[in-house]
């Protein structure tokens, strides 16, 4: 099998009447079972070839995540065509640039999304045909003399087709493994996104890499809660290609407060997340212990302790591993049961995860696998295995990679997962491939063991007036472990000394405001009390208004966008300097 529509076909015969998909209707769960999604594959296929799609052919999805989106890509790629993923949260100017970088001439959206697609059309040539998924009508594309179906229409349009099954099997048979399956666009963190071009090859290569990480998880049917946008690389792979891949099941979280009542009640074995979803499931559980009585908070702290004393490989005493016993069936067996009591993992990816988090689910029982991936790498490169957990590392080099550290300190990746190219971007291409070899921008190191670290990315680092290299993430991540804290950045390029832009929790913007700035220096100072001369923070500002996708000082993939914070606070950052005397 040399490309991914084979492998689905092959499995949808192999799995047939099994779930595939679960999805809510009216708060309900719903399933749909392999067969059910091939002959829905089928009909998008067919309906796809009627109006015109042949090979090469660019088809953007902007759409939340469901058994619709996923039915769309295979769809897609079973004609040749290519998929470029966008994202909903994504304004008018971005998801323009992405449809006319990209190319596009066929875009599926959700109904709430037709406004704005009408607003940029008349910027847009190449685009042919716009597909509702939740089969909201609009009679408004006609004067753009655009072609417009329903979802419900486009099935239709499939059942009806003279295709049949065996011809568009005969298209997936003609798809090399070289060929480019998907655009895939990166979040733009510090300038225009890039159209990374993933084949075939680099997306099974990658998929055979982390199967080997799941394999070691000793279950026979894997269940997936999928979180993360479909459009991000690392839940197109992670998320749906690999749990296709494996045989697993796969169910659609459609809001993220319902994130702990999804985990009960579809008790997955595995989740895919980024560090914040974490951090704030975090905050959660310790906000939650401040109700609790004395003795719970008591036997909590206890757990967490004999826990991080097990991880860290500190022997307990007989008396301890006596009360780490009870601990087990009194705290970490119903902590488990909270989330369903089948999760042997979560996994981390997309940035760094705060290693408090970590070690605290990690010391209730719940695996915290952090990997390291990058979208140019189809995504993942490493991953900690599940028996042999390092929280501050981000694991060992998945297999099909090659890792090496550069004389700069820069993380070089080469392999048969790495991306064709950048699309329409030759210069970008030519400046991170060189000699077969990825420069990621991320700085890291190995150790003895062959774990790898993250230590920053070389255009994040702060450069100091003294000309001094600081890394920010892990300064933040001290920060964000402290419960009054939401958000924060730390800035200071070209500046004598750090400062930070912190937003606070609700609960303590609730304080009086020389109280809370009273706590907020209280952390600094804590904080402050572990760093270098060069990484402590002199100075903060703090912000009601959080950092969000709305104002764009986030990331679709909740990444913080530090030009776009910097130049927002641009004036308040100006002052601290001003008012200072170092």
């Amino acid at each position: 099998m040399n490309n991914l529509p084979q492998i689905f076909f092959n499995n949808s015969e192999l799995y047939q009447n099994k779930t595939l998909f679960g999805f809510k209707i009216n708060s309900n769960w719903e399933h749909l079972s392999w067969k059910d999604t091939k002959d829905l594959v089928l009909n998008i296929s067919s309906a796809l070839h009627e109006i015109g799609v042949k090979k090469n052919d660019k088809i953007s999805i902007i759409a939340d995540n469901s058994y619709k989106w996923c039915a769309i890509d295979l769809a897609t790629i079973s004609l040749g065509a290519i998929t470029v993923p966008g994202y909903t949260t994504s304004n008018e100017e971005e998801i323009s640039y992405l449809l006319s970088h990209s190319e596009t001439s066929i875009v599926f959206v959700n109904g709430k999304l037709l406004s704005l697609i009408l607003n940029i059309l008349p910027n847009l040539n190449k685009i042919k045909h716009v597909i509702c998924i939740d089969n909201t009508n609009s009679s408004k594309f006609k004067k753009f003399n655009i072609g417009f179906y329903t979802f419900n229409e486009l099935i239709t349009l499939g059942s009806k087709s003279d295709v049949k099954s065996n011809i568009i099997q005969h298209f997936v048979s003609k798809i090399d493994e070289n060929d480019v399956v998907s655009i895939i666009y990166t979040s733009g963190t510090s300038n225009k996104p890039k159209g990374v071009m993933l084949t075939h090859k680099s997306i099974i290569s990658n998929i055979v890499g982390a199967r080997e990480l799941v394999s070691e998880i000793k279950i026979k049917d894997h269940k997936f809660l999928s979180i993360i946008p479909l459009s991000h690389a690392y839940e197109h792979t992670a998320g749906f290609f690999l749990p296709i891949f494996i045989g697993a099941e796969i169910y659609f979280n459609e809001n993220r407060d319902q994130i702990v009542n999804d985990l009960l009640s579809v008790k997955p074995t595995l989740m895919t997340a980024v560090p914040r979803l974490y951090e704030v499931l975090y905050k959660k559980i310790n906000n939650q212990l401040l109700i609790k009585s004395k003795f719970s908070q008591k036997l909590f702290e206890k757990t967490i302790t004999f826990g991080t004393k097990k991880y860290k490989k500190i022997k307990l005493s007989f008396l301890e591993e006596v009360q780490n016993i009870i601990l087990d069936k009194l705290v970490r067996k119903n902590f488990q049961k909270k989330f369903g009591g089948n999760l042997q993992a979560f996994i981390s990816g997309g940035a760094a995860l705060n290693e408090q988090v970590g070690l605290f689910f990690q010391s209730l029982g719940i695996n915290i696998l952090q990997g390291y991936g990058q979208t140019e790498c189809s995504p993942l490169i490493s991953c900690n295995p599940i028996n042999n957990i390092k929280i501050d590392t981000v694991g060992v080099v998945i297999k099909g990679l090659q890792v090496k550290i550069s004389n700069q300190n820069e993380i070089l990746v080469k392999g048969s997962s790495l991306m064709k190219g950048y699309w329409k971007d030759k210069k970008n291409t030519d400046k991170v491939l060189v000699n077969g070899w990825l420069h990621t921008g991320d700085l890291g190191s190995i150790d003895n063991d062959g774990y790898l670290k993250i230590s920053g990315r070389v255009n994040e680092m702060i450069v100091n007036s003294g000309g001094e290299n600081i890394a920010p993430v892990p300064i933040e991540n001290l920060l964000l472990a402290y419960d009054e804290i939401e958000q924060v950045m730390i800035y200071g390029h070209n500046r004598p000394f750090l400062v930070a832009i912190i937003i606070p929790t609700e609960t303590s913007l609730s304080d009086n405001e020389n109280i809370l700035k009273e706590n907020l220096q209280n952390i600094l100072n804590d904080v402050n009390k572990d760093l270098s001369q060069t990484k402590k923070i002199r100075k903060f500002i703090f912000s009601n208004k959080a950092f969000s996708t709305d104002n764009s000082q986030l990331t679709p993939t909740l990444k913080i966008r530090r030009h776009v914070i910097a130049t927002y606070y641009k004036d308040e950052i100006n002052n601290l300097y001003k008012k200072s005397f170092f």
